[in-house]
C-alpha cells in the first residue's frame, strides 16, 4: 500500500511539473511573439523616418534652388 502510494505522489508531481512546464513554454512563446512585433514595429517606424528624412532632405535642396532662382 505504501509503494502505491508513494507510486501515485510520483505520478501526479510529474504530471503537475509537466503542467507547469507547459504553461511556461506557452507564456515564453507568448512573450517571444510580443518581442518580435515590438521588433518588427520598430523597423518599419525607423524606415519612416529614414524616409521621411530624405524627404525633408529633397524639400530644403528645393528651396534653397527656389531662393537661389529668386535672388538671381
Amino acid at each position: 500500500m505504501n509503494i502505491k502510494s508513494l507510486t501515485a505522489a510520483i505520478l501526479a508531481s510529474l504530471l503537475m511539473i509537466g503542467s507547469v512546464s507547459a504553461m511556461d513554454s506557452a507564456a515564453v512563446e507568448e512573450r517571444m511573439q510580443e518581442i518580435s512585433e515590438r521588433s518588427k514595429q520598430k523597423a518599419e517606424e525607423t524606415s519612416r523616418i529614414v524616409a521621411l528624412e530624405a524627404q525633408v532632405k529633397e524639400l530644403e535642396e528645393l528651396v534653397h534652388m527656389m531662393l537661389e532662382e529668386g535672388e538671381s
